[in-house]
């Protein structure tokens, strides 16, 4: 179990932004309510990786965490949890207390559960520092002044951010498509409020532009992408809650289709991904409409390379693995290639990152084969795929390993001879890879490793008028004991025949012709012991 913690010294600059002030737990005096993003509720320790922050990335958090705590992290030689915390607790309320030992340092008491890219990051630093907290999940970069403050950024996934309707909406039978000076017209100048200014077609209804919170990631990018060059404000169309009467508590939760319920006629940034995850809501299109952008776990420059971040956040770590990726995709997102394949997966940055180059994975198909004898037996696993395979293969019996790490070569992975024995053999080879663009696949096959055998005789080279030859036939195996039958041969006749035992059997023939008789003894093999012959003669008088 890693023991830390430890953490280098405080920051002594607070966190930019008052969107990102926390509020102590003693402030909220709300016990801690799991939510269903939780992915640990009880025995939290120093020892776990513990994360908090936006909620667009906490279900790809949460399914990751799940598969590391139930066996994933094996495959790492770690034994740490990972606790990745929703931004809304049980019912989707928030305010709730997060448990100790997530305490903020200055205060000592219960951290607020934080909601949002901005509130998770300010944990990292400043007066509202959580040491218990590792990493924020965070839909936006940090401010430079953020990363000047020392926080690093590790990219994993790639999201599309949108604008959407509810599936309810009649325009979302029309799939909706619009351009991006359409989409000003209705945030910036609020001259567009009905869809069928967008396209006659679509039908007579009102538009009501909606954006998340204040603190979201979503919202700060979105704001980003949309206002024109000096301009700092949507226009006064645009609201971020839903009753002018309790705007703090009808605030809009980013991604939430809940928001649909409560205005149908709503127009709102979504995560695409999301969107579809969702089924109740309808994503609105056009190439200059689909903003990408990278998702990330934020660190402190002083852990970035800490082993246990590293092991579940690093290029070579479980998030950029081939065995994340369907985890990944299950949560609305792509996973990014690692720097290897040429992206941002696992990289710790100072900087936000704009490469979104996809991981591609593939799953090699595996050959197991095998040759030689008991003492010298080689195996081969053969691995086909485009592109070529890249890693290692692990041969194995049960629980022993025969011959661990074998490179691949030209597309095979050799073993040097092994002394496996004769006999019938189930033996495994299992790919590891090399690069996350490629998943582990194995073959197991019965493989029969024969002993090679010799055939010696005692039968007389003459034998006397009126007598009949007897003779000893004796086959000799490698490592193994010869049994089965052995036949004296005269041409294609059989003339004689016994069953071996102890690896030898004693043979009287029938009276032979008189003169040369040219004959050959013939072991037919078993199961663990390869034939063999060897031709004689008898001379008869």
């Amino acid at each position: 179990m890693l023991v830390r913690k430890t953490l280098a010294g405080v920051l002594a600059t607070t966190v930019v932004g008052a969107a990102l002030t926390l509020t102590a737990g003693s402030a909220s005096a709300v016990a801690y309510s799991p939510g269903p993003e939780d992915s640990k509720t009880s025995g939290i320790t120093t020892t776990d990786l513990i994360g908090v922050g936006s909620d667009t990335s906490e279900h790809a958090l949460k399914l990751l965490a799940d598969a590391w705590n139930q066996g994933a992290r094996d495959d790492y030689g770690q034994t740490f949890d990972v606790d990745t915390f929703g931004a809304l607790g049980a019912n989707k309320t928030t305010g709730d207390d997060l448990p100790a030992p997530i305490t903020v340092d200055s205060t000592g008491a219960a951290l607020a559960r934080p909601n949002g890219s901005g509130p998770g990051r300010a944990t990292l630093y400043g007066t509202g520092k959580v040491s218990a907290v590792d990493f924020a999940r965070s839909s936006g970069s940090p401010s430079a002044a953020d990363f000047t403050n020392g926080m690093r950024v590790i990219p994993f996934a790639l999201d599309t951010i949108v604008v959407a309707v509810g599936k309810s909406n009649p325009v979302a039978a029309s799939n909706p498509t619009m351009t991006l000076a359409q989409l000003q017209g209705i945030y910036v100048t609020c001259t567009i409020t009905n869809w069928n200014q967008v396209n006659a077609s679509y039908p007579n209804q009102p538009i009501e532009p909606f954006v998340p919170k204040s603190g979201s990631g979503t919202e700060s990018f979105f704001k980003s992408k949309v206002l024109p060059t000096g301009t700092t404000s949507y226009g006064a169309c645009v609201k971020d809650h839903t009753s002018d009467a309790d705007p703090t508590g009808s605030a809009v939760q980013e991604h939430d289709p809940a928001i649909f319920t409560a205005k149908p006629n709503a127009l709102v940034p979504f995560s695409k991904g999301r969107a579809a995850i969702a089924g109740t809501v309808t994503a609105v299109t056009g190439s200059e409409v689909e903003f990408k952008r990278n998702l990330y776990n934020v660190v402190r420059q002083e852990d970035a390379n800490r082993a246990d971040i590293q092991a579940f956040f690093g290029e070579n770590g479980f998030v950029c693995s081939a065995a994340a990726q369907d985890l990944i995709k299950a949560a609305g997102f792509d996973q990014l290639a690692t720097s290897s394949l040429g992206g941002d997966c696992g990289s710790v940055l100072n900087a936000a990152s704009s490469n979104f180059t996809l991981n591609s994975v593939t799953t090699p198909e595996v050959s197991l084969t095998g040759a030689g004898s008991p003492s010298a037996y080689n195996l081969t696993a053969t691995l086909t795929s485009t592109p070529a395979a890249v890693g290692s293969v692990t041969f194995t019996e049960g629980d022993t390993v025969l011959a661990a790490d074998v490179p691949i070569v030209s597309g095979r992975a050799v073993t040097s001879p092994l002394a496996l024995g004769a006999g019938s053999h189930d033996v495994t080879a299992t790919f590891t890879p090399g690069q996350s663009n490629f998943a582990g696949a194995e073959d197991t096959e019965t493989l029969v490793i024969k002993a090679s055998s010799k055939v010696k005789e005692s039968f007389p080279a003459t034998v006397a008028k009126g007598k009949k030859a007897k003779g000893t036939v004796t086959v000799k195996a490698d490592g193994a004991t010869a049994t089965g039958t052995v036949k004296i041969k005269k041409g294609s006749k059989t003339l004689a025949s016994g069953k071996l035992k102890g690896g030898k059997v004693t043979i009287t023939l029938p009276a032979l012709k008189k003169g040369k008789n040219s004959l050959k003894v013939v072991y037919g093999g078993s199961s663990t012991v390869n034939g063999a012959s060897k031709s004689f003669s008898i001379k008869q008088k």
